[in-house]
């Protein structure tokens, strides 16, 4: 007995050492890939030490070591050290010391470099996560040897070049998520070999050419997201074999074609997007089977056709969007069975007829958005049903009749855009029920009477008030309150308004435009204005004010303004010398491309002004931060032109036409380098035209006319591209363009002396009258140049889409 006790010892006994001498080597070989991270004093891996004064052994290390985890045997067969704090790289692991490892997790830390061709060592490996570092070149090859892999997970890193076939050899593969590289190259069709795949993510990467029709075989398959690359081909039909797919996204590809009928049989299908593609084709009607989809997102593609009423049976859907297509015909009733519903898009699309009075049964909606289309008649009683609704969008169509009292019932709404239509009668006081608004923006419509007062005082919330373009009368409201007023945007241009500039709103400390153009307000400019912090455009054009600007209210008035409109008036007096001076905004050009590069911060609604350059308008629907105004144009003012002026270096447009100003034109103008329109023309203006003003290179037009200059025209820079019509109306001026030759009529061929003793600073308006509409050179300049300096500053970059889809999907 003895004897056979002994044999059995000696027979185990090596395998017995093995086990133990297999430990040491696991615990050298983290300690030489801690030595050899970045922060190798990490508080998190302090226990990794065979240091005996901490209480470690070398017969217990690893396995009582941070995140190290080890079976019966003592084997390693878990390293899980996400969010470890990790700064280094994988070039000093040394795979070979864990063959019995099973699950190897790394993510969420700050590894770099290659993922090393050693990680085929690890042959028992059944999960794999190394997402969220900065894991840089190509997946080896060689990680195909992990024949039994179920997870692998890659997302997150740097990686490129293209996705291994190798990876058709994981025939126990479950969940793929290599998203969020550099990656490039066509799907590999040996996913198709992986009958076990459940999940597969390769979206945010550069992939090219056909989604693999294969895939549709993948009979456990239950989410495909290849959404962002560059996808193209068609939407493979055998996807619609897929019956346990619960999401598709394949949205921001270049997929073309028609939607196949087959989808329509994916019966478990819970999520649909296909959006931002080239699709084209109507709708599939089999779509309607789809009982347990949720989203259904094609917009922005080509596709045409009717909506099918068959669609009305998706009860379990929550949102709805084909916005961006070329789809026409009717709204279908039956989309008012959705009773789920939360957001509808049908916007951008030809959809004409009215909407449909059984919208107001969709008591679950959130947002409903019927944008730029071609609808028709009144605006439905019904939709005053929807108590949930925050978003009612329907600008840009042809709807006509009253603005409904029964929009008052919406309690929630917080965005109420129904401009650019054809809605008569008066703003009912029903909207002032509506605490929660932030925009009401009811501009270019035909609506009629008084703005009632309770506009100015019903919420604390509203930041844009926009009725602009219409046929309101009366004075504007008083009662704007002093508490809590977030009031960023009034605009009131365009209607029948009279009376004076309420005082009160003194109280809106954070407004950054006023916009009260063309109405038939009258007295003084309002003064108290220029305490407002936050003021960047201040329109008041076109109306009866009159008086001088002489008064300051404060020492630094308008430090932020950018646009400055008052033409059109009966302004008096001297040009407003010391507001000029303290427009910082217009004197240095600000080139910190971290900042907004449009005017206003709210994605539902953009600030618009109106330009008028050359007699001609046009509106510009955003306004960048680079359009620096001054108009001061069809009024009384006289004198020089103040030499404060020159010190708005930024500035781009000056309109100091149509006034009585004389003095000679100040050589300081050439400090305006970025000045792009320049009209001074009907004034009194006497001397000569600097030959400095050659040097603004930007220069698009000026207009000299009809003034006293004398002397001959500068010539050089882009004074050789400028007509006749901008130096007529002076009969002392001589030389091209033109006709006039210097030295007729005993015309100097030089300006005189006292025009070159007077250097001053005189800054210009390159105007036009808020009603931008920069036609042929001008025009082409303008928005060239905006254009222009938006490229220089961010080039084409993805990410502009990219963060645009994120922000969509995380607001879903």
């Amino acid at each position: 007995m003895l004897l056979k006790l002994l044999t059995i010892l000696l027979v185990l006994y090596p395998s017995y050492l093995n086990a133990f001498a297999t430990k040491p080597e696991a615990a050298k070989s983290l300690l030489k890939w801690k030595t050899s991270l970045i922060n190798q004093n990490n508080p998190l891996l302090a226990s990794w030490s065979l240091d005996p004064s901490i209480n470690r052994t070398t017969s217990s290390a690893p396995c009582t070591w941070y995140g190290v985890h080890c079976n019966d045997h003592r084997d390693v067969v878990k390293l899980n050290l996400s969010n470890s704090r990790l700064n280094g790289t994988l070039q000093y692991f040394t795979f070979s010391s864990f063959a019995s490892l099973t699950h190897l997790d790394l993510r969420q830390n700050d590894v770099s470099g290659p993922i090393p061709v050693e990680i085929m060592y690890l042959s028992k490996l059944l999960f794999l996560d190394l997402s969220g570092n900065h894991f840089s070149r190509t997946i080896p090859q060689e990680i195909g040897m992990l024949t039994n892999l179920e997870t692998l997970s890659l997302h997150g890193n740097n990686l490129e070049g293209h996705i291994p076939i190798s990876i058709g050899n994981m025939s126990k593969l479950g969940h793929l998520r290599v998203d969020d590289n550099k990656l490039s190259g066509s799907i590999p069709r040996e996913l198709e070999n992986l009958a076990n795949l459940v999940k597969v993510n390769m979206s945010f990467n550069f992939l090219t050419g056909h989604i693999p029709s294969g895939l549709g075989h993948l009979t456990k398959l239950s989410e495909l997201y290849l959404f962002l690359n560059n996808l193209t081909g068609s939407i493979p039909p055998t996807l619609g074999n897929s019956s346990s797919l619960r999401s598709l996204y394949l949205h921001m590809n270049k997929l073309s074609g028609r939607i196949p009928n087959e989808l329509g049989n994916m019966n478990n299908l819970i999520l649909l997007h296909f959006g931002h593609n080239q699709l084209t084709g109507s709708i599939p009607a089999s779509l309607g089977n789809l009982t347990n989809l949720k989203m259904l997102d094609v917009h922005e593609n080509f596709l045409s056709g009717i909506v099918p009423q068959e669609l009305g049976k998706l009860e379990s859907l929550t949102e709805l969007s084909f916005s961006h297509n070329k789809l026409s015909g009717q709204i279908p009733v039956s989309i008012g069975n959705l009773s789920r519903l939360e957001l509808l898009y049908l916007n951008d699309n030809q959809f004409n007829g009215s909407i449909p009075k059984e919208l107001g049964n969709l008591h679950s909606l959130v947002e409903l958005i019927l944008l730029i289309n071609q609808l028709r008649g009144p605006i439905p009683d019904s939709l005053g049903n929807l108590k949930r609704l925050e978003q009612f969008t329907v600008h840009s169509n042809k709807l006509s009749g009253y603005f409904p009292e029964t929009i008052g019932k919406c309690k929630k709404l917080r965005y109420l855009i129904l401009s650019d239509n054809l809605l008569t009668g008066r703003v009912p006081k029903s909207v002032c029920n509506l605490r929660s608004l932030k925009i009401l923006h009811l501009g270019n419509n035909r609506l009629s009477g008084v703005i009632p007062q309770c506009l100015s005082n019903f919420s604390h919330e509203i930041q844009v008030l926009d009725l602009r373009m219409n046929r309101l009368h009366g004075n504007i409201p008083t009662t704007f309150v002093k508490q809590n007023n977030k009031l960023k945007s009034l605009n009131l241009n365009g209607n029948r308004l009279q009376g004076s500039i309420p005082r009160t709103l003194v109280s809106c400390r954070d407004l950054e435009v006023l916009n009260l153009g063309n109405n038939m307000l009258t007295g003084g400019f309002p003064h108290w204005i220029d305490t407002l912090p936050e003021m960047q455009v201040l329109v008041l054009r076109g109306n009866k004010l009159n008086g001088t600007l002489l008064k300051m209210n404060t020492k630094t008035p308008f430090q932020k303004l950018r646009i400055l409109d008052l033409s059109s008036n009966e302004f008096s007096g001297l040009l407003p010398s010391n507001y000029f001076k303290n427009f910082k905004a217009m004197m240095a050009v600000d080139k910190d491309v971290s900042k907004d590069l449009y005017m206003g911060d709210n994605y539902m609604y953009d600030d618009t002004v109106v330009l008028v350059l050359k007699g001609l308008s046009l509106e510009l629907q955003r306004i960048l931060v680079i359009h620096t105004t001054i108009d001061l144009s069809v009024n009384k003012f006289e004198d020089e032109i103040p030499d404060t002026i020159g010190q708005l270096r930024s500035l781009r447009y000056l309109n100091l036409s149509h006034n009585s100003l004389s003095g000679r034109i100040s050589t300081h103008l050439g400090n305006l380098k970025v000045l792009h329109h320049l009209d001074l023309s009907s004034n009194k203006l006497v001397g000569g035209i600097p030959q400095q003003l050659t040097s603004l290179t930007f220069l698009a037009d000026v207009n000299f006319s009809q003034n006293q200059l004398k002397g001959a025209i500068p010539q050089g820079g882009q004074f050789n591209t400028f007509g006749n019509s901008s130096f007529q109306g002076n009969s002392g001026l001589c030389g091209f363009p033109l006709t006039k030759k210097c030295g007729d009529d005993g015309v100097s061929l030089s300006p005189t002396p006292d025009d070159e003793d007077k250097d001053e600073d005189s800054t210009f308006f390159d105007g036009f009258s808020w009603k931008s509409v920069v036609m042929g050179y001008g025009f082409g300049m303008l928005i060239g140049s905006g254009i222009g300096w938006l490229m220089f500053h961010l080039g084409k970059p993805r990410w502009v889409i990219r963060i645009t889809e994120q922000s969509r999907q995380k607001r879903k």
